[in-house]
């Protein structure tokens, strides 16, 4: 019997056989990228899962509350300095290991390299599950002056040769051995390594601050915990043990000014840090959210295309009522006829399903640049994924096919005699164009609006002009820094070069330090810190609200001492002038404030809030002073003649400065461009699921389209004899299928609009929705569905009506 079903199916998908191709397209596509979106869900899931007793590893989180107790931030590192603490003294810490990442340069052989590293402890290989691929783990981190390098970057460093026991100079003064190399990282994590140093190194002991102090929140500690331990008790005996050996500026004596400890901490599980955790930083950080949304989007593209193929199963239905009606007469029962179609269904599905994957490997390289991750195949054909499509396949099938099968089963050959046509559900019909249309145009509308976002949080005015403004890391190594005026002067020599400035952060690097400023009346405010020179406000174009800009005239200016953090004079932003409670900018020039050490400054300035960051991150409070001791980059202005040729001299420059250290340079505009990564995932996302959703919504609107013309064709040779023209006819055909368009359009507009309010409250500067993107979706789609339609209603409403209406 199963034969003959198959037999039958494969007469019918042949018979008509430009139906069965937009149906075999129209799935294949939709399973193709319901396929890739899966995997792009499935690896954002697997997310540090690699670890070994991964329900036991957590990560360390701060939340950090200014000096009045309010609540300031929830920061993804733990102080370098209490980590050992932590582990040595609460219960239930077995293992950790603090990873702090910083870029330094790597020389060897007469060849330099930029190198990102991490300092660890020497537990980190057991907690994280390494594995070296030479050396030994157990000792690879014990000498001050080891390195371990990843597989990739060995052979990048050395090719092909061994790198164990060699040495290479870093930041052009220490010289490092590699004691091992270890696998690359893999790519499913919320953290990049790609080399080891120890805690004890001597690489950053000109920042000794960052092992040592309790302000210092400068990466991430990840510890496991024993077996049975709770992550909440853990976490109340690391707080209750901080307020005792910390200082107790920072916890006890604000407990007993009755205001929280300057700073508590919890545990979130590593496996959860890179969808659930509430923090700021993390390199391409994902969320739960955006990634429910993508599961639903992938089920909306599936769903689309299912309704596809039901549609036009129920349409040809129609030309098979001389088929079902014999069947019945001969005595077939109606479950047979089920079956029939329903194997029919079933076979199509399985064509899709091995078009679908083939499509879905062929644009997977696409897919991962356009989503910045490194996505497989592989995942594919595991066992448990083919054991997965199977039965979804099938399930899916039956789906396409149980409608029209159960149209089959309730019509009577007796109607047939009769001259009755089945009424095969055009109400239900429609309602599931609507249905797909409305999908459609939402999605649409949402990805014009999330590119909408992005294009404005990008050229969002910063408070400064960023146009031709070349940033160049790595000043604050101390061989560089050392030299980093000279350079400086050196760099305003180049024709090209308009002006040259340091400064301590730019976009793409958030460095958040922070500073108390008391006032002479006792009111004190933490703030941002930013050490510029006095060359880069003026640069910047910064508007002045009050006061004046820093002068190299006026050497006081420029007076500081070591580890206060200001100097004699300072300028104020706007947030930061009424943090301190002034009335006016003009009130706040001239005052006094002390910082550490009662160090004392005085307020020339007031300017416009500056934005390095990210357009989700509320602009701080922030003071600008003269330091040239945190100075980690140098800012250059080119012009835009010659640009190439300017750059390169540069380049020259920094090589005669430091010929053992690599540059690194990004333009302004570039840097505040990687913010917005998340969002250009976001958005290509939704541009790839539209575009498809396009696609099978055409496909299927084509071929529904020529089933539409063909059952009217006799009813349109009639009109036409009495007098219709062409045009009457087309726009008699056209009304019919754009009704359900824009019924879509009332449905998708409000759902759209709702959840992108929501949506857009995440951005502190963001845009302000308006109808243009919902009718550049809604009409697009309309002109989409018409350009279909119209050449089945051209053609139909110019042929000889005699044809049609020879059989009467």
């Amino acid at each position: 019997m199963f034969k003959n079903y198959m037999m039958t199916a494969m007469r019918n998908l042949l018979r008509y056989k430009q139906y069965t191709l937009i149906n075999i397209l129209g799935l294949a596509v939709g399973l193709a990228a319901c396929l890739l979106i899966l995997l792009y869900v499935n690896f954002e899931l697997s997310y540090d899962r690699w670890i070994p007793e991964n329900d036991r590893v957590m990560r360390v989180e701060t939340l950090a509350y200014d000096r009045d107790g309010n609540f300031n931030d929830n920061v993804e590192s733990l102080q370098p300095v209490a980590a050992p603490i932590f582990a040595e003294q609460v219960e239930g810490i077995e293992q950790f290991s603090r990873l702090l990442g910083d870029s330094v340069a790597l020389a060897v052989d007469g060849n330099a390299f930029e190198q990102e590293i991490t300092i660890a402890d020497p537990g980190v290989f057991d907690l994280m599950g390494i594995t070296l691929l030479e050396g030994d783990a157990a000792t690879a981190l014990n000498s001050p002056d080891a390195i371990v390098l990843s597989l990739s970057d060995a052979r990048r460093i050395f090719g092909e040769q061994s790198p164990l026991g060699r040495v290479v100079k870093i930041n052009g003064e220490h010289t490092l051995k590699v004691t091992g190399v270890m696998p690359d990282w893999p790519k499913a994590s919320d953290i990049e390594v790609h080399a080891f140093i120890p805690g004890t190194t001597p690489v950053f002991d000109h920042m000794p601050w960052r092992l040592t102090s309790w302000g210092s929140l400068s990466g991430p500690t990840y510890v496991r915990l024993k077996e049975g331990a709770s992550p909440e008790l853990v976490a109340e005996e690391m707080n209750a043990l901080a307020i005792r050996v910390g200082p107790s500026n920072r916890f006890q004596d604000r407990i007993n000014d009755g205001i929280k400890p300057q700073y508590e901490f919890h545990l979130t599980k590593a496996v959860d840090a890179h969808l659930k955790s509430d923090t700021r930083g993390g390199n391409g950080r994902g969320s739960i959210a955006s990634l429910i949304t993508a599961a639903v989007i992938a089920f909306l593209i599936l769903a689309i295309a299912v309704i596809n193929v039901a549609n036009l199963g129920t349409m040809l239905a129609m030309k098979r009522v001389r088929e079902v009606a014999i069947r019945k007469a001969l005595g077939a029962e109606g479950r047979h006829l089920m079956m029939q179609i329903l194997v029919e269904s079933v076979a199509l599905t399985f064509l899709s399903m091995l078009i679908g994957v083939a499509m879905a490997e062929a644009s997977l390289p696409v897919f991962s640049e356009l989503m910045n991750r490194e996505l497989t195949s592989a995942q594919i054909y595991g066992p448990a994924m083919l054991v997965t499509l199977i039965g979804c396949t099938t399930l899916v099938g039956i789906i396409c096919g149980l409608y029209p099968a159960l149209v089959a089963v309730r019509f009577r050959p007796v109607d047939y005699l009769a001259g009755v046509k089945p009424k095969l559900g055009s109400r239900f019909r429609n309602a599931l164009i609507i249905v797909q249309f409305a999908a459609t145009i939402g999605l649409l509308a949402t990805c014009l609006v999330v590119f909408m976002q992005a294009e404005y949080a990008k050229s969002k005015n910063a408070g400064f002009n960023s146009a031709q403004m070349l940033e160049i890391s790595g000043i604050s190594r101390p061989i560089v820094l050392q030299r980093e005026t000279a350079l400086r002067e050196a760099l305003a020599r180049i024709g090209g070069v308009e002006a040259v400035a340091a400064a301590h952060g730019m976009p793409g690097h958030d460095y958040n330090n922070w500073n108390g400023l008391t006032l002479n009346n006792g009111v004190s405010k933490d703030m941002r810190r930013f050490s510029v020179s006095e060359d880069l406000l003026p640069m910047l174009g910064v508007k002045v609200l009050a006061g004046r800009l820093f002068d190299k005239n006026r050497a006081a200016d420029a007076r500081t001492e070591p580890d206060k953090g200001a100097s004699g004079a300072i300028i104020l932003n706007d947030l930061a002038y009424r943090e301190l409670g002034f009335a006016s900018p003009e009130e706040a020039i001239g005052q006094e404030v002390r910082t550490w050490g009662d160090f004392r400054s005085t307020i020339i300035g007031v300017v416009e809030n500056l934005r390095t960051r990210s357009a989700r991150s509320e602009p701080s409070p922030t003071y600008y002073w003269i330091g040239p001791h945190e100075y980690r980059h140098v800012v250059v202005k080119v012009k835009r003649e010659g640009m190439a040729e300017t750059l390169a001299t540069v380049d020259q420059v920094w090589r005669e400065f430091f010929p053992d250290l690599p540059i690194g340079r990004q333009f302004v505009d570039d840097a505040f461009a990687e913010y917005y990564d998340n969002e250009r995932r976001q958005g290509w996302l939704l541009l790839f699921s539209a575009s498809v959703m396009v696609i099978i919504a055409v496909m299927g609107l084509y071929g529904l389209a020529a089933l539409a013309t063909e059952r009217r064709s006799r009813e349109i040779g009639i009109r036409k004899v009495l007098g219709a023209r062409s045009h009457n006819i087309v726009r008699l055909l056209l009304w019919q299928f754009s009704t359900p368009v824009l019924v879509a359009n009332l449905i998708a507009w409000p759902i759209a609009w709702w959840s992108l309010s929501e949506w857009l409250e995440s951005f502190v500067d963001r845009i302000s929705l308006s109808p243009f993107p919902f009718l550049v979706a809604g009409l697009g789609v309309l002109a989409v569905a018409w350009v279909t339609i119209i050449g089945h209603t051209l053609k139909v409403a110019r042929a000889n009506p005699i044809k049609a209406l020879r059989y009467e």
